[in-house]
């Protein structure tokens, strides 16, 4: 009787049965969900950009002028220490020391007075590294008689050589992200701009 209500004996079960809830339980499983995870729908990870070219010295032009300064030259200089928050390691803080730039470019005659205000105003400053990877700031936002964000040009890295950064690199304080960080910097260029009449 039980056999024809139920349409099964209570001894026997068809025998798809037990394997299909066991495929159910399975693809339902953390496991199962995790390897689901792991497979290509996911997006790849960003391959790591390989280590800039060393730099051993900056080459400096200003208004036809050219100079080069080592490491050497530029741990002569006075040194100053920022902390800033590296967007592209997580928001780890780093400490970089180095000369600011506006220091750097006094040695080629680019200072700031009562006199050169509007050059200071008027000239735009182009950093390149040695992979080619170039950024422009106005000359006013790295003088620190107009502006009161630091940009130094880094020669340690948490008191160590900056060798990760290519020994010298660009630094500055008031970006959201390092864009304008030059890696490997070994050249600084200050152009100056004439008004439109």
């Amino acid at each position: 009787m039980k056999k024809l209500l139920c349409g099964i004996s209570p001894t026997s079960r068809p025998s798809g049965l037990p394997r299909l809830a066991l495929a159910l339980l399975f693809a339902l499983s953390p496991i199962a969900l995790n390897a689901h995870a792991q497979t290509g729908t996911q997006p790849k990870a960003q391959a790591t950009k390989p280590p800039v070219p060393p730099s051993t010295s900056v080459a400096l032009e200003f208004q036809g002028k050219s100079m080069s300064l080592s490491v050497s030259d530029l741990l002569n200089l006075p040194q100053v220490t920022v902390q800033v928050n590296n967007a592209h390691r997580g928001g780890m803080p780093e400490t970089y020391s180095g000369p600011l730039l506006s220091s750097v470019l006094a040695k080629i005659g680019f200072t700031a007075t009562r006199q050169t205000q509007p050059l200071i105003l008027h000239s735009v400053i182009i950093a390149t590294g040695t992979d080619h990877y170039y950024v422009l700031y106005s000359a006013a936002e790295v003088e620190p008689s107009f502006s009161l964000s630091k940009v130094i040009v880094a020669v340690m890295k948490n008191g160590l050589p900056d060798s990760g950064g290519g020994d010298i690199e660009l630094i500055n304080t008031d970006g959201a992200k390092p864009a304008r960080w030059v890696h490997g910097l070994m050249g600084v260029s200050v152009m100056s701009l004439e008004p439109q009449k």
